[in-house]
C-alpha cells in the first residue's frame, strides 16, 4: 500500500509540474513595437512569426509608434521587447543613457530621406536654404541630415529658421506654404514628390541611412530563442518584399491610406532584408556616433559601442 501511495504521489506531482510548465510557457509574451513600414507590417500581417513563437510558448502583442525616438523610449522603459527605428535616433538615445541592443540591420539606403522644396520654388540648392523656414523632426534622422547637408556648404542650423514639427504636422505646414523646406524620410518623401514637389537633395553622399532592429538586454538574456525567431522571420519577409513588393504595398495601403503605387516606388528605393549585425553595420554606427558628437547633436560620445550589439 505504501508503495502504491508513493507511485500515486509521484504521478500527481509530475502532472502538477507539467501543468505549471505549460502554464508558464503560455504566459510568456513577446511585445513588439513597430512603425508602419513594409517589413514590420508584412511580418505582422502574415502571421508566420506569431505561429513560430507560439510553438516556442510565446504569445505576441503588437504596439504601433509614429517616431523612432518614441519607440526607443518604450523599449528602454521595458514597455516593449522589440523595436525598429533608423540609426540616428538610436545613437542619440544611447548617448542619453538609454540601454538596448542592436540585433539586426538593413542595408544603407540614403536615397530614402531628403530635403523637399516646392517645384516652382526659387530654392535650387542647399546653400539657398539660408534664412529660410525649414521643418524637421527633432532628434531624428531629419535633423542629422539637415545639419550635415548645411555643413557641406559651410552653413549651420543657426543659418536657417528651424521649425520643429512631427512628420504629419510638417506635411501640412509644407503643403500650406508655412515653411520653405521639409526634411523628411520615406514614405512621406515619395508621397510629397508624387504631388509635384521637388527633392532638393537626398541623403546620398551626405549621410548613411540604415534601419535597425533592437531588443532589450533583459529580454535577450532570457529569451534568445525568441530573438533568433524574430530576426529570421524578418529576413524572410524582407526577401519576399525585395522579390515582389506588391503584397506589402497593398497591406501598407490598407494600413496607411497611402496608395500602393507610392509604396511600390518607396520600397523600390531600398532593400528590405534585415540580417544579423555585421562589421559593415557596426562601422556605420561608429561613424554616426562620431558625427553626431562632432556636430553637437549628442553631448556624449558612446564608448565601446560594440557592447550594445548582439550577435547569436
Amino acid at each position: 500500500m505504501k508503495k502504491l501511495f508513493s507511485i500515486f504521489f509521484l504521478l500527481t506531482l509530475s502532472i502538477i509540474l507539467v501543468g505549471c510548465s505549460a502554464s508558464n510557457a503560455e504566459n510568456k509574451k513577446v511585445r513588439i513595437g513597430y512603425q508602419k513600414n513594409g517589413t514590420t507590417l508584412l511580418l505582422k500581417a502574415n502571421g508566420e512569426l506569431e505561429s513560430r513563437l507560439k510553438e516556442l510558448g510565446y504569445s505576441v502583442e503588437w504596439s504601433e509608434f509614429n517616431t523612432g525616438s518614441s519607440i526607443l523610449e518604450a523599449l528602454n522603459s521595458g514597455a516593449i521587447d522589440f523595436a525598429n527605428a533608423s540609426d540616428a535616433p538610436s545613437v542619440m538615445a544611447l548617448s542619453k543613457g538609454m540601454n538596448f541592443k542592436y540585433i539586426a540591420a538593413e542595408n544603407s539606403t540614403p536615397q530614402m530621406e531628403g530635403i523637399l522644396v516646392k517645384n516652382n520654388d526659387a530654392i535650387q540648392s542647399v546653400e539657398q536654404l539660408k534664412g529660410k523656414k525649414v521643418a524637421y523632426n527633432k532628434a531624428s534622422i531629419s535633423e542629422y541630415l539637415l545639419v550635415s547637408a548645411l555643413a557641406t556648404v559651410n552653413l549651420t542650423l543657426d543659418d536657417v529658421q528651424s521649425v520643429i514639427l512631427s512628420p504629419a504636422d510638417a506635411n501640412i505646414a509644407f503643403e500650406n506654404g508655412d515653411v520653405d523646406a521639409w526634411v523628411i524620410w520615406d514614405p512621406y518623401m515619395t508621397v510629397s514628390e508624387s504631388k509635384g514637389n521637388k527633392i532638393l537633395t537626398t541623403a546620398e553622399g551626405i549621410v548613411e541611412h540604415r534601419s535597425f532592429y533592437y531588443a532589450s538586454d533583459k529580454f535577450i538574456k532570457s529569451n534568445e530563442d525568441a530573438v533568433i525567431a524574430y530576426v529570421e522571420e524578418l529576413t524572410k519577409v524582407g526577401e519576399a518584399i525585395d522579390n515582389d513588393s506588391s503584397e506589402a504595398a497593398e497591406i501598407l495601403e490598407e494600413n496607411t491610406g497611402i496608395t500602393a503605387d507610392v509604396w511600390i516606388t518607396s520600397l523600390g528605393r531600398r532593400s528590405s532584408v534585415a540580417t544579423y549585425m555585421d562589421e559593415s553595420a557596426q562601422a556605420d554606427l561608429q561613424r554616426l556616433n562620431e558625427d553626431l558628437y562632432e556636430i553637437k547633436l549628442t553631448t556624449d560620445l558612446i564608448e565601446n559601442l560594440e557592447n550594445y550589439i548582439w550577435k547569436p
